[in-house]
Order: C-alpha cells, then sequence, then structure tokens
C-alpha cells in the first residue's frame, strides 16, 4: 500500500512528465527532484491558493483541474490575468518581486505541485537540463505576456483565446475540438478586456458561422482553420505534436 500511494505521488508515474519534466533526466536526478515535491490538498471553486503582496518562497504546478490568477490594481479593478491548465507552472513571474504578483483562484476541483524555490534553484545547478527548463519556462511566460498586448479586435481576442486554449489542451493528450470551459464568460471578457456582452455575441457570431458548436460550457471546434483565420494568424508550416515529440526523446 505505502508503495502504491508513493508511486502516485511520484513524477515519473505522473500523466503530464512528459510536460513538466526536462528531457535527459537521469533515474537519481529524478528522484532527487521528486524529493521537492508536495501535492497539495484538493481545492474547490473559488478556493483562494496564493494571495496577491504574499512573500514567494513555492513554485507550483498544477496537476489537475484549472486556476485563474487575478491581479488586483491600488484602485480595487481586479483583472484575469491568465488561466493555468494541468502541467503549466505557476509563480514564475514572483521571482523577480520576491512576492506573488497575483492571486490564484482553483475554478474547479484541482491538485497543485509545490516546490520550494531555493531548493529547486539549487538542484537545477547540479542538473543542466532542468535549469534549460526553467529558462525556456520563464522565457514563455514573457513572451506570453507581451504577446498579451498586441492591439486586436474582439473578435480576434476571443478567437484566439479559444484556439489557445484548444492547443494548450491537446498537448496534454486531451481533445483539442472538444473543451469544456471551466471559466465563466465573465472571466472569460474580464481576462479578453471586453463587456460580457460582447463575449456573449461573438460565440453566437461564431456558432451561426458554423465555426463552434456551444452546449452550456461545452464548446466543439468545427472549423479549426476558420477559427485560426479569425485569430490573423497564419497556420505553421507543420502541426506538430509536443507529446510524440517528448516520447521520441
Amino acid at each position: 500500500m505505502a508503495d502504491s500511494k508513493k508511486q502516485a505521488h511520484s513524477c515519473s508515474h505522473c500523466s503530464l512528465s512528459e510536460i513538466c519534466l526536462p528531457l535527459g533526466v537521469s533515474k537519481q536526478d529524478l528522484e532527487k527532484l521528486e524529493q521537492l515535491v508536495q501535492n497539495s490538498q484538493v481545492q474547490h471553486d473559488g478556493d483562494v491558493v496564493l494571495h496577491q503582496g504574499d512573500s514567494f518562497h513555492k513554485i507550483y504546478a498544477v496537476k489537475s483541474g484549472m486556476y485563474k490568477s487575478i491581479k488586483l490594481s491600488p484602485d480595487g479593478h481586479e483583472t484575469i490575468i491568465g488561466f493555468h491548465l494541468p502541467g503549466e507552472l505557476i509563480g514564475l513571474d514572483a521571482i523577480y518581486p520576491e512576492e506573488y504578483t497575483s492571486s490564484t483562484v482553483a475554478l474547479t476541483s484541482s491538485v497543485l505541485c509545490q516546490m520550494d524555490y531555493d531548493q529547486l534553484t539549487e538542484l537545477s545547478a547540479h542538473i543542466p537540463a532542468l535549469q534549460r527548463q526553467l529558462m525556456s519556462l520563464l522565457s514563455k511566460e514573457i513572451n506570453t505576456s507581451n504577446a498579451m498586448h498586441g492591439e486586436l479586435t474582439a473578435e480576434q481576442k476571443l478567437s484566439s483565446f479559444i484556439h489557445n486554449l484548444a492547443t494548450r489542451y491537446e498537448v496534454r493528450g486531451y481533445s483539442g475540438t472538444e473543451l469544456v470551459l471551466a471559466m465563466t464568460r465573465q472571466d472569460i471578457a474580464n481576462h479578453l478586456g471586453m463587456a460580457a456582452e460582447t463575449v456573449s455575441r461573438l460565440l453566437k457570431r461564431f456558432q451561426d458561422k458554423g465555426v463552434l458548436q456551444i452546449k452550456h460550457r461545452e464548446v466543439k471546434i468545427l472549423k479549426p482553420d476558420v477559427l485560426l483565420a479569425l485569430t490573423g494568424c497564419e497556420a505553421p508550416a507543420q502541426s506538430v505534436n509536443l507529446t510524440r515529440l517528448h516520447k521520441q526523446a
């Protein structure tokens, strides 16, 4: 029983290991990394995991469920700055100010893995693959933040949001065309900087055009190419299955 419980909390036996773990890590180094990882208790819809302004000590990885990060401005305005799926990290933006720059809230029954940052950086100094992984994730965080500041129409913002969400789910082995939106329409509107009525109107337009099929929070992408065209971005020359690349490596 003890072995099965240990295995359940083992990084190497986690279904997200191909996304979270760096490539080329030896069994011995993996065991050292696993000693740093702790699983949180199950959080439920509305539970606050991190509070903006708290001192930074840990990096968190979503093991299951979904979370949103909310930034509170000095005048009391709340802005949702991101949604976090399984395998994604929370807290990277707190490294420099040494305090969490936003609050993190569970959107559904969810679980986090947590790692002490000082111990993680100390370990990464001895594991080059882990150090490269951390640098890559930091770079991705910066690029994602910069992309949010682009000048887009409301239609481009919403189509980009849905396309991005579908891509992230597909990388994790889920369907890239059938989504369940854990967040509300109001959450999406807040995140994209538009009115909830605009989100509802655009979703109806996408459905009327046959791009999406929507039933409550279930969204089916019927025409992925058209959805991509609505974002204003060009299709990549070749579709790459990131999960498959990890397996081949």
